[in-house]
């Protein structure tokens, strides 16, 4: 980080002594750990409560991006999904998410935005890694059930939407952002790309049932259709799908450390 002019704040987010006295200049905060049920929720409120402390009367709100996912939707494999769509779905391993979006957007005393991504992958593979984990083997062993799509964000346009969510978050304090491409892709069509790609035969290919909470997230269908992102920020995904990249995608996985 160093070496690209970003000087690092190495510590931990429960540990506020760490990094309060930032908080008086800062600009922006992006919250992008992998929170649970306790710690996103936790984290917002040490940030509100810092915030309120450290920094001076008549100084500018200080804005905050969290991140959440394209999951709060829930699974439907037939409606159109929007960024003011119901959260009634939610599956269980993001049901507190929805609430604490709102806590973000419609905070006092922060300048909140929340964006939700699409399933990520490119670079170190993120959870399309667990498929990728699989290129070695003799057959291939997939959750869900066939018919699916995923909703996908490559992470480099994932970036590129948060830098502009950052400089331009004067316009979006407030709002809700599906960080997603403009198209789902097959789940079927991914498998059956990867195992022509490291010769498995499609007959060793299979679904199996879901075996937590994670992996019913993961399978679920969701259709969606951002907007906001684009019509704001002026924000387009460029990188090419994970089919179409797939032979890309696997080799920067296996050389990622």
């Amino acid at each position: 980080m160093r070496a690209n002019e970003i000087i690092p704040l190495v510590g931990d987010a429960d540990s506020t002594d760490e990094w309060k006295d930032h908080l008086k200049d800062a600009d922006i905060v992006i919250d992008c750990a992998a929170g649970m049920e306790t710690s996103g929720p936790a984290n917002l409120k040490a940030v509100e409560t810092l915030t309120a402390t450290v920094r001076k009367p008549g100084t500018p709100k200080l804005a905050y991006i969290y991140t959440s996912g394209i999951w709060v939707h829930g699974s439907d494999r037939t409606q159109f999904t929007f960024e003011s769509g119901s959260t009634e779905k939610v599956p269980t391993a993001v049901a507190w998410r929805p609430q604490l979006e709102q806590d973000v957007v419609n905070s006092q005393i922060l300048r909140g935005t929340v964006i939700r991504s699409g399933t990520c992958y490119g670079r170190a593979g993120s959870l399309i890694g667990l498929l990728f984990s699989q290129g070695d083997n003799k057959s291939i062993s997939w959750f869900g059930t066939p018919g699916g799509s995923y909703t996908l964000i490559h992470v480099d346009d994932l970036a590129e939407c948060f830098l502009l969510a950052a400089e331009k978050n004067h316009l979006v304090g407030g709002l809700i952002l599906d960080a997603t491409n403009e198209v789902t892709e097959s789940v079927d069509g991914i498998l059956h790309a990867f195992s022509n790609l490291v010769g498995i035969p499609w007959s060793k290919v299979s679904y199996r049932p879901c075996a937590n909470i994670l992996e019913e997230a993961m399978s679920g269908t969701i259709r969606a259709r951002p907007t906001l992102a684009r019509t704001l920020l002026g924000w387009h995904p460029r990188r090419a799908g994970l089919i179409d990249g797939m032979s890309i995608y696997y080799e920067a996985y296996k050389n990622t450390p």
